[in-house]
């Protein structure tokens, strides 16, 4: 089977260089996933290719943004107006800024991604945008991201924050991860958020299989946890809701199915610092 990342791989190498055109983005694959219009004629390609091998990618990706935007209008309504979002891609179709702004028309918001191209379009799309700043940062250097303008401008840390992760930490190693999530912990005020989303094996096989290829570019899951294998990385906080659940199906009322009931492939939690 021809995965993602040996056809990705395969326009890098052969294109030649004077016919050579842009390259795939993440992000814009993400965009083509979520119905957006801010994405190229080779991302919709790449898309494909991940069908073939994945048929269910484009909804894991719908299904992710789905837990954000719970996510945010809880917060927004329940007063936090500060966002903080790690690994933002690009800000189209119901982002973080448009979600929390239906609800606190004061809200500030500050998106953190690593891809230079990804960042500046970011910034063209969010331009006249009050409250709104996209920094270009590996949202894994807490201290970096802290340090960063848009932060130090934007966000006052002595006030409710809310981190968001989603789709980010799967690729990182169960120390990076539990680091991460304890510098943003320990860096907010009391009554801040963090909210993650992480995929799981648990009612998708699919999603073991894929994790198997050989991935060198376009890679989505190195890593599939559950709680437990999480729990440490909450340690000091409160979880909000019903803890951990369905991402899609998260609601800060009542309980909630878990993945392996609704088969979705995503864990989402919300935990407060107390």
């Amino acid at each position: 089977m021809t995965t993602p990342e040996q056809t990705w791989g395969a326009w890098v190498r052969e294109e030649p260089p004077e016919l050579a055109g842009p390259l795939p983005s993440r992000a814009r694959v993400f965009d083509h996933y979520l119905g957006g219009t801010d994405h190229l004629r080779v991302d919709c390609e790449v898309a494909d290719e991940v069908d073939r091998a994945l048929p269910a990618m484009g909804q894991l990706s719908r299904d992710t943004r789905r837990f954000t935007r719970a996510v945010v209008r809880h917060l927004a309504e329940g007063g936090i107006e500060q966002f903080l979002e790690l690994g933002s891609g690009l800000p189209t179709v119901d982002h973080v800024h448009t979600v929390a702004a239906r609800h606190a028309p004061g809200r500030r918001v500050v998106y953190v991604d690593d891809d230079a191209d990804t960042v500046e379009r970011a910034a063209q799309l969010v331009a006249g945008e009050t409250g709104v700043a996209v920094e270009h940062a590996d949202a894994m250097d807490v201290a970096t991201v802290l340090a960063s303008a848009g932060v130090r401008v934007l966000l006052d840390l002595d006030r409710p924050v809310a981190v968001l992760a989603a789709g980010l930490l799967h690729t990182a190693t169960d120390d990076v991860a539990c680091a991460v999530v304890r510098g943003y912990r320990d860096a907010v005020a009391p009554g801040s958020v963090v909210a993650l989303s992480h995929p799981t094996a648990r009612a998708r096989p699919d999603l073991v299989e894929w994790c198997e290829f050989p991935h060198t570019g376009f890679s989505f899951a190195p890593a599939l946890r559950d709680p437990e294998d999480m729990a440490p990385w909450l340690e000091g906080l409160e979880l909000v809701g019903p803890g951990w659940t369905s991402a899609p199906d998260w609601t800060p009322d009542g309980p909630a199915p878990s993945p392996e009931t609704t088969g979705s492939g995503l864990w989402g939690v919300v935990a407060r610092v107390p």
